[in-house]
């Protein structure tokens, strides 16, 4: 059951008990003190006692003077302070009958000890058997009997004329002993009620750490890996700082793990989408190359009418468009396309300033590029083209576009970026895929093949491009390695 516990329960019950043992042991060695110093202080008070009688009933004995015995033994009981647990005085004779007794009544004079309670025979046959000039009998708290003492009287000869026997009250003495119990617990009960619930806030702020963590180890399945290492906090060097900061390294693996997976995955699908759509532009473009052949064969060589020559034309500028849009399938680099130069870019510039100036857009052109790279011009420009007509689309009226171009080392970068409606999660993880669409701003908005085809290029090339979109800006950014020469 306690191991099932939370440990926001376990520490503080933990305290709790540490806490109650503490003055449990405390109460227990206090005690135990002061009952040793009773007793001893009872033992030694006893002892005096007995001596004094023991030399002050000899005469009386000797002489059987029973008078004067008993005003011997009577004045410890009759002045005694309320305080004092002494009881009674028996005198006995050397047969075991009661000589004298400060209680008449109790023990008559004569009487048999065996007649009167156990206690006084087991004073007279310790000192009868072991020959003990003092006996005394100190019961524990939980005994019902009253504490005993004894000592025998002899003669000056040696000869046995008796025996003392006091009878303290245990009521009183163990009056004083609970009095201190009283006082100790007067004095522990506001430190227990202090301390104990400081040990719950105390155990609870060390189980606060435990239970994030368990929390966090509970939401990883559910919740991404960096949501889950934010809310993730850690203080201090101890065991639970270490485990915390070993917590937060395992959840920025995991986040790397999850989004390296999540890039194969969208690399696979668009590797995946690349292989069918290059298939099936190949299995169309072969037949629809013969469709064109046919219809330039029929104008040139035939005589149709009007109406044919204008159905004519209608098939021919639809199997154009088809064609074109077949083309964009086919990305293929040839091994004679020429190395991307400055005047390259400029052409793009031309081509789509016009465009970007039509909505009253800011143009920012930065192309840090002096010389030709190793790299395909017409494959490089219909990439750029493709993010710059989706960033005229975008931008909107009094926008702005940039483009940025650095020739880095052995990479060359390509930034495009906008301003403009952003592309929302759900758009991002299917735009590269070609005419994907999503519900954006309450619209749905469709991208054809030219971002699926910028992927494909930049891929062939051996780059990478990636996109980043917030509210108010999205970047393209482009990397393309080159050969140096």
């Amino acid at each position: 059951m306690f191991a099932n516990l939370s440990y926001r329960y376990k520490i503080p019950l933990a305290l709790s008990a540490v806490i109650l043992l503490t003055e449990l042991l405390v109460t227990v060695a206090l005690v135990s003190l002061a009952l040793a110093d009773a007793r001893n202080d009872l033992q030694n008070s006893a002892q005096n006692l007995c001596r004094v009688l023991t030399l002050s009933v000899r005469d009386p004995m000797v002489k059987d003077d029973v008078w004067r015995a008993f005003e011997v033994i009577r004045p410890p009981v009759a002045v005694k302070e309320s305080t004092n647990p002494l009881k009674e005085v028996v005198l006995f004779d050397s047969q075991g009958r009661v000589y004298a007794s400060t209680s008449p009544r109790k023990e008559p004079i004569q009487r048999e000890v065996a007649q009167l309670p156990g206690q006084y025979g087991g004073v007279i046959s310790h000192l009868r058997a072991a020959g003990d000039p003092f006996y005394f009998n100190f019961p524990g708290l939980l005994a019902t009997h009253d504490v005993t003492a004894g000592m025998p009287v002899n003669s000056d000869d040696g000869g046995r004329l008796g025996y003392v026997v006091l009878v303290y009250d245990a009521n009183i003495l163990y009056g004083r002993i609970r009095s201190t119990l009283v006082k100790l617990g007067i004095a522990t009960v506001p430190a227990l009620l202090l301390l104990i619930p400081v040990g719950w806030l105390w155990g609870d702020r060390m189980a606060k750490p435990l239970l994030r963590l368990a929390s966090g180890m509970a939401r990883i399945s559910k919740e991404p890996a960096e949501k889950v290492g934010a809310d993730i906090a850690v203080y201090g060097k101890d065991e639970i700082g270490q485990l915390g900061l070993q917590f937060q390294a395992m959840l920025g693996e995991l986040a790397q793990k999850q989004t390296l997976e999540r890039e194969v995955v969208v690399s696979e699908r668009l590797a995946a989408v690349g292989r069918v759509a290059a298939g099936i532009a190949h299995e169309i473009n072969n037949p629809l190359g013969g469709m064109l052949n046919a219809i330039d064969t029929l104008n040139t060589h035939g005589t149709p009418d009007a109406q044919t020559k204008r159905t004519l034309g209608l098939l021919e500028r639809g199997l154009g468009q088809i064609r074109s849009t077949v083309s964009a399938l086919l990305v293929e680099a040839r091994l004679d396309s020429p190395a991307i130069s400055p005047s390259d870019w400029q052409d793009l510039r031309l081509l789509v300033g016009p465009q970007i100036h039509a909505k009253q857009a800011v143009f920012n052109w930065d192309v840090q590029q002096a010389e030709a790279i190793a790299l395909p011009a017409h494959l490089v420009r219909q990439l750029v083209l493709n993010l710059l007509l989706n960033a005229a689309t975008a931008v909107e009226h009094g926008g702005c576009v940039d483009v940025r171009v650095l020739a880095h080392q052995a990479e060359l970068q390509i930034r495009v970026s906008n301003t403009g409606q952003y592309i929302s999660g759900v758009a991002m993880e299917h735009l590269f895929e070609p005419f994907s669409s999503a519900w954006e701003g309450g619209e749905r908005r469709s991208y054809g093949l030219g971002l699926w085809v910028s992927y494909q290029i930049a891929t062939q090339l051996g780059g990478t491009i990636a996109v980043e979109s917030e509210p108010g800006r999205t970047y393209f950014l482009v990397l393309l390695p080159f050969a140096l020469r």
